[in-house]
Order: C-alpha cells, then sequence, then structure tokens
C-alpha cells in the first residue's frame, strides 16, 4: 500500500483566522462572519476576489436568511481548503484562478510534500500543483442513505477535498447525521430552498474548489475516483475548462449493474440526454464563465445547464467507475417522465435543439429492466413507449 493511502480529505486544513475572531465555542462570531478581510489570499468582506466577468460571487458563507434552522462545518471555526502551486520549492496558496499568492504554511508544506512522496515515482516527476477538488451534496430528508454517501467522500485518498453539503430543511434526522461529521465536514447548511438546482447553486457559491463533483445523498463515490482523476490531470492537457465524466454502477433490486456510455464527439451532447453527472467532476471556470443552474428546471437543470456552456467545454471520458448510483430518485423514476418531457420541450425551444431519447435511452432503460421485477417493468415498458410518442 502506497503511504499516500493513509492520506485523508482533511489532512490539509489551514487556520486563517486569530482566536479574536472565534466565540466560546470556537466558531467565528456571527458579526464577524461576513466581514472577513484577508488581502493577501484576496479576501474582502467575506468574498474571495474573482475576474470582473465571473458570473456569480464566490462567498466564504451563504448570506444570513430568516428560514435558516443550522449552520455548521469546518469552515465556522475559521479553517480552509486551498489548491496549492509549486513555486520556487515552496508549496503556495493560489487564487481561484490558479496564481500562487502566498507560501502555505510550514505544517501544510510538508503534509503536501509528504503525500506526494508515497506516489509512484512516475508522478513525482509532474506535480507541481494540487488542486482542491470540491464535493457538493444538496439533500432532504435523506437520513436512510446520507451517511454512506458522506463516508465515501471522507474515506477518498486524495488529500485535497472539500465537502458541502446543503440541505432543504429535512425533519427526518438527516440534520443528526451532518452534525455526527461536523468535524469532518467543510461547510454545512440547512434552510428552505427552491428545488435541487437551487439548492445545488448555494454549494457552488461557497465552493473554494478548481472543479466540482456533484453527488446524490444517496450515491457512493467509488473508492479512490478523487485520486485516479488527479493521476489523469498530471498526464493530460487537459483545458481549463473541462467537464470529465466517466462510467456508473446502478444499484437496483440489491444488485450492481456496471454501465458505460462515452459520447463520441463533442456535439452529442446537444443531441443525448444520458451523460453520467453524478460523480463527474466539473471545472469551476465553466460555471464562473456560463453561469449557475437555471431555478426553472426541477428535473434536468444539469442537462439544460450543459446545453447552454456546450461551446465552453471540453469533454474528457475516463474508462473508471465514478460513483454508485441507487435508482429511483426523481431523474430516473418512471412516474417522472412527463415532467421530464415537458422540461426537455422548454429547453429544445430555448436553445432550438432537439434531443434524441429514442435510442440511447431505450438501450439504458432496457439495461436497467433486465435487472427488475415484473411491476417495475412495466414502468419502465411505460417509458420506452412515451419517448417513441414523444
Amino acid at each position: 500500500m502506497e503511504s499516500s493511502e493513509r492520506f485523508n480529505t482533511n489532512t490539509l486544513l489551514y487556520k486563517i483566522l486569530d482566536i479574536t475572531y472565534l466565540d466560546e465555542a470556537g466558531k467565528i462570531k456571527e458579526e464577524l462572519k461576513h466581514n472577513i478581510s484577508i488581502p493577501e489570499l484576496k479576501i474582502q468582506n467575506s468574498k474571495i476576489i474573482g475576474k470582473p466577468e465571473d458570473k456569480f460571487e464566490t462567498l466564504l458563507f451563504l448570506p444570513p436568511n430568516p428560514q435558516r434552522i443550522a449552520e455548521g462545518g469546518l469552515r465556522t471555526k475559521g479553517l480552509f481548503k486551498f489548491s496549492y502551486k509549486l513555486v520556487d520549492n515552496q508549496w503556495h496558496v493560489c487564487d481561484l484562478e490558479g496564481n500562487p499568492l502566498i507560501p502555505a504554511p510550514k505544517e501544510i508544506q510538508e503534509k503536501i510534500n509528504e503525500y506526494i512522496n508515497g506516489l509512484k515515482d512516475s508522478d513525482k516527476q509532474v506535480i507541481t500543483q494540487l488542486p482542491l477538488i470540491t464535493v457538493i451534496t444538496v439533500v432532504y430528508n435523506g437520513a436512510k442513505h446520507l451517511e454512506e454517501t458522506i463516508k465515501s467522500v471522507l474515506n477518498q485518498t486524495y488529500p485535497n477535498v472539500e465537502y458541502i453539503i446543503i440541505d432543504g430543511g429535512s425533519t427526518d434526522g438527516t440534520l443528526d447525521i451532518i452534525k455526527k461529521y461536523e468535524d469532518k465536514i467543510d461547510y454545512w447548511v440547512s434552510e428552505p430552498d427552491e428545488g435541487i438546482y437551487d439548492a445545488m447553486n448555494k454549494g457552488i457559491v461557497v465552493a473554494l474548489g478548481d472543479f466540482y463533483t456533484f453527488l446524490g445523498s444517496d450515491d457512493l463515490l467509488v473508492n479512490n475516483w478523487i485520486k485516479e482523476i488527479f493521476r489523469f490531470l498530471l498526464s493530460s492537457s487537459v483545458a481549463n475548462k473541462a467537464y470529465i465524466y466517466g462510467n456508473i454502477i446502478f444499484q437496483v433490486g440489491g444488485k450492481e449493474i456496471p454501465y458505460r456510455y462515452r459520447l463520441v464527439k463533442k456535439n452529442e451532447l446537444l443531441k443525448e440526454f444520458v451523460i453520467p453527472h453524478s460523480g463527474s467532476i466539473i471545472s469551476a471556470k465553466l460555471f464562473r464563465s456560463g453561469g449557475l443552474y437555471e431555478k426553472k428546471y426541477k428535473i434536468i437543470g444539469d442537462h439544460a445547464w450543459v446545453v447552454k456552456v456546450h461551446d465552453l467545454i471540453h469533454l474528457v471520458y475516463i474508462d473508471f467507475f465514478q460513483c454508485k448510483m441507487k435508482l429511483g430518485g426523481t431523474s430516473n423514476n418512471p412516474k417522472t417522465v412527463k415532467k421530464i418531457l415537458d422540461e426537455l420541450k422548454i429547453m429544445e425551444k430555448e436553445h432550438s435543439i432537439r434531443i434524441n431519447l429514442s435510442f440511447k435511452l431505450k438501450k439504458y432503460l432496457a439495461l436497467i429492466a433486465s435487472y427488475l421485477g415484473f411491476y417495475e417493468k412495466l414502468q419502465v415498458v411505460w417509458w420506452l413507449m412515451r419517448t417513441i410518442r414523444r
């Protein structure tokens, strides 16, 4: 086992605030939370200074909300994570564009070097940066599976992972699970939202990573997926605006169904509807250049966003399983087919395109149907009939 396997996602915590900012419970005082300014880290009034043309501002904390139920995580204690770049044999904290700002503290320098020393010699020679990757989980009343999801993130062996959870105001014990991992989750908040894409946007605006990964509250990241991506980035000339995706393992009926899907050309994004989103790793620069998800979509907002930023995307496929996804959620439930088709019509009209559901979606559903019971197969047949008649 490589020594880097001992590393976890909280290895590179950086305490950027002194004790005067903290209350007796060790959390940032409420009156100071939105007034943090650290010029050398490009932080002004608790906002990260980005480019003037960015579509949104990156925040250290979500704005005050009278409906907020709770908020917490390592950030509320002054502990943050950043991307790092090697300059003159020293690791430097980077801004949102990857520009080095200041040398990292000594203990972080040592931890980064220890991690790199544990990698293969072929990797060591090309490592000049250690990007922060932000995992965002949106949840509402997901207590049944959330703890497994959290563990799948925390067990990643890549050391520079930021984990953000946005809860929609759960009442089923979800908050108890989140609080159980209070010292491992970077930032979490519980408050009502306007749907899944509104919640995902909240996660994006507080994300400090170079890349974002969206993980459903009942999905699991495959072991070492992020580390595999890191190695790939080191050995490939991937553009800053990359959308990196792999394969999915569907979990249904107590069985696991491996599913591989690869687009041959980027233009297929305007024709197909089944590119894996959960677990994919997407450049933050794509969002800052192309904007956030549109809240008018309640089910297909991720695909609508891909269509919107299509011209900017550098699409990258890796033949590696990225996550395990339980079927039965809103976007893959046969009962929601009418809503999906209605939203597709809106998107097609807005972008003057035509999405092809008849072939790839039938193949995908046929695969799943082979593992289902009689009643579930009837639902899939209904799906197919609706898509053919569309």
